[in-house]
């Protein structure tokens, strides 16, 4: 992991507006290297045009480093840096002193994003109909390759905010919440098709008079 940090000739971490250098550091081994070492020219910036365009200049230096330690970034030049997908540290120390918790706490964040399950997305599986705004569904196949996930929460978002006309659900059985619950939601249903195991159910949005 690259960790880029503003600092002093001292290599003490220090403020964006200060005279100094931006330093790309990695751990090899069991030693923090210093890969890069560039003056820092967001000090000399006047006006927020100046100082958006010397830190998009510095992150084009930095290259593929995502994290910046610095004792202050304010205003334009944090908000510059968050919207390239820096993560930002401000801390008062010496560098080698804050190298190992700040990668600690960067892996431990990275490890917690990947154990979020990945929010559905019920497009991929959606199948156009003849008509503009008809559209079918198995929730079957869905439920087969996503065990965690159960008819209504596959179909309870699509059904509140999706935009349809109608909606086939091809299904191995009624589910029981069409019966309870989608008259409340505005929406009816019927049975259009009805095998041993699979059957499909229209549904569509109540007519209002």
């Amino acid at each position: 992991m690259k960790i880029a940090v503003v600092e002093n000739e001292n290599q003490k971490v220090s403020s964006i507006f200060e005279p100094g250098f931006i330093a790309i550091y990695e751990k090899d081994g069991g030693e923090w290297k210093v890969l890069n070492r560039f003056e820092n020219k967001v000090f000399n910036a006047k006006g927020m045009a100046a100082v958006r365009t010397a830190v998009a200049d510095t992150i084009k230096q930095l290259g593929d480093v995502k994290v910046i330690v610095a004792s202050e970034i304010p205003g334009i030049a944090s908000g510059t840096f968050q919207a390239a997908g820096f993560d930002i540290f401000l801390v008062e120390d010496s560098v080698l002193n804050v190298l190992d918790s700040i990668r600690k706490e960067m892996l431990e964040a990275i490890e917690e994003r990947q154990k979020e399950p990945s929010k559905f997305d019920i497009t991929q599986f959606l199948e156009p109909g003849v008509s503009k705004g008809d559209f079918s569904i198995n929730i079957e196949d869905i439920m087969f390759k996503n065990p965690n996930m159960t008819s209504k929460k596959i179909l309870i978002p699509y059904l509140k905010n999706g935009e349809f006309n109608r909606l086939d659900v091809i299904c191995s059985h009624l589910p029981k919440w069409f019966v309870t619950d989608l008259g409340s939601m505005g929406f009816e249903y019927e049975i259009v098709n009805d095998l041993p195991n699979k059957k499909t159910v229209r549904v569509v949005r109540m007519q209002t008079q």
